[in-house]
């Protein structure tokens, strides 16, 4: 298959989701942007940014994803940080989105690149906050980046669980791990 982009195919209960994401993002800015004494620096964080736009299954149209969602958001937040370990969305951003200085594109393991290079940058100490959207494509995401976040008391952490695949990926892969009622109790 290579790296050649094919954009996500999406249903309607993603566009909803979506829709959610971005209306609790316009909020949160909205209101961090208001505070004065102090004054809140706030990020927004997206560690599963994928390639900025996708495809509806319904009818093939284009549908803004949420990295884009997020830039049109006014106000607008002081920094955006979009991570996607796959070369071909990580270039696509950079095409949609250009070169804007308050605009982090990284491109590698979300776990890693959020432990080391983002979070360190809300910290609690220079007011700084951000919103942080965590919506795996599968079982990527490391329990060690919800802890940390939780423990950091800077993060609005919104956070998809991809029940469908770990269903998938755990349960039917090996079902007599699976504790709970056992055939005739």
């Amino acid at each position: 298959m290579g790296n050649e982009l094919q954009f996500d195919e999406i249903g309607y209960w993603s566009e909803i989701k979506l829709e959610i994401q971005k209306e609790y993002a316009k909020a949160y800015s909205t209101i961090l942007a208001a505070q004065r004494n102090p004054t809140f620096f706030h990020l927004y964080v997206d560690a599963f940014a994928g390639a900025g736009i996708h495809l509806t299954k319904l009818t093939q149209d284009f549908v803004l994803g949420s990295p884009l969602n997020a830039l049109n958001i006014k106000p607008p937040f002081r920094e955006y940080h979009l991570i996607d370990i796959r070369p071909e969305r990580v270039e696509s951003l950079r095409e949609l989105i250009a070169n804007r200085p308050d605009v982090f594109i990284y491109e590698g393991d979300c776990n890693e690149i959020l432990l080391k290079r983002v979070f360190p940058r809300v910290g609690y100490k220079d007011y700084k906050r951000g919103l942080c959207i965590l919506d795996p494509y599968g079982l990527d995401l490391d329990w060690t980046v919800i802890y940390k976040a939780g423990h950091m008391r800077t993060l609005d952490v919104f956070l998809n669980f991809p029940v469908a695949d770990m269903n998938r990926n755990v349960l039917w892969r090996n079902p007599d791990r699976v504790e709970g009622p056992q055939k005739g109790e």
